[in-house]
């Protein structure tokens, strides 16, 4: 039992083992080239996937990817048409458009596919930094463009493009290779320390002389809303002076009435200066003890209505003031009589 045991497991690995030297598998993303002692014709070709069978040792199959690689440059420096320095960083999208043509250019470069790829890629940054001189057809405006309709940087990756399908000199084409590239991007631009010092100082020497323009304008537009403002308040000061004189004019004439009325009685004038004296020399703390034989204060006595029936108002009396004393105790108590008599 354990002999047929070990039977089977050795069959097994067998059948492994020459599974794996005859068969292969093409994936859906992949191409392959099955060659024969190393050649390869159109009927080497294998485009569909599936499962499929080689002799070993006679024939060896390399598989390429059909979908797009990409590969990109290191920053390289270019001079636009006016001598002025970019560093540049170019990218490429390529796929291998011809198996069987790709195979008999690379298959000297190496037995896998890894060291083909290598080698196309190594040619494809070649060409890509021998791209660089189209930079040179332009002006860095036209490259570097403040709008987006004044950058013509789709018209030099367009060039780009043709120059790596070219090449130069006697450069045999990418299509007799059978490599196809599909795009060409501009990945980065920069500029030189001592440029970028340059672009910012120009950009600061702009953006002062706008504000030195927004400030001028706006000392314009305050020296008018001064200028507005001035006339204006002259024009309001004169008006209510004109007013004010107008209205005591009219205060002037409507008192004279009063006036008049005041003449015909002087102790009644004096009375309310008085009062008004009072009023506005005493404030509303003040306690003041007066006696009423002081002029206009009649009208506090007693009998100032009585008075004031039988003669009309009161007269001023300076006689009836109480006398004045060096002791001012002796003066308020004076005062305090006369008051309450």
């Amino acid at each position: 039992m354990n002999k047929i045991i070990r039977y089977v497991v050795v069959g097994v690995v067998v059948l492994v083992f020459v599974a794996a030297l005859t068969t292969y598998t093409v994936r859906f993303n992949e191409t392959a080239v099955v060659s024969t002692f190393g050649r390869a014709d159109e009927n080497s070709v294998v485009k569909e996937e599936g499962l499929r069978f080689i002799w070993p040792y006679v024939q060896r199959v390399t598989k390429y990817d059909k979908r797009a690689r990409y590969i990109e440059t290191n920053p390289e420096t270019a001079q636009t048409r006016e001598k002025r320095q970019l560093i540049v960083t170019v990218g490429l999208t390529w796929r291998v458009a011809d198996p069987l043509k790709f195979y008999r250019a690379m298959s000297g470069r190496g037995p896998s596919a890894k060291d083909h790829y290598q080698f196309a890629e190594d040619l494809l940054k070649t060409r890509l930094r021998g791209t660089m001189g189209e930079v040179g057809q332009m002006a860095f405006d036209q490259i570097l463009s403040a709008s987006p309709e004044g950058s013509r940087l789709s018209d030099l990756e367009t060039r780009m493009l043709q120059a790596v399908k070219g090449g130069s000199g006697n450069d045999q084409s990418l299509a007799e290779l059978g490599i196809e590239p599909l795009s060409v991007g501009v990945v980065q631009l920069a500029l030189p320390s001592d440029t970028s010092k340059k672009v910012i100082d120009a950009m600061n020497k702009a953006r002062e002389a706008i504000s030195n323009a927004v400030v001028t304008q706006g000392a314009s537009e305050a020296a008018t809303i001064r200028s507005r403002a001035t006339s204006d308040a002259q024009r309001i000061t004169k008006f209510a002076e004109r007013l004010a004189e107008s209205i005591r004019a009219q205060g002037d004439q409507e008192a004279q009435v009063y006036v008049r009325q005041q003449n015909e009685d002087p102790d009644l004038a004096v009375f309310l200066r008085t009062m008004e004296f009072m009023r506005s020399s005493l404030g509303s703390s003040t306690t003041l003890v007066l006696p009423t034989s002081m002029p206009g204060m009649e009208w506090f006595r007693p009998d100032a209505l009585k008075r004031m029936s039988n003669s009309g108002i009161p007269g001023l009396n300076f006689s009836n003031l109480p006398p004045v004393s060096d002791d001012p105790k002796g003066t308020a108590q004076a005062a305090q009589q006369e008051g309450t008599r």
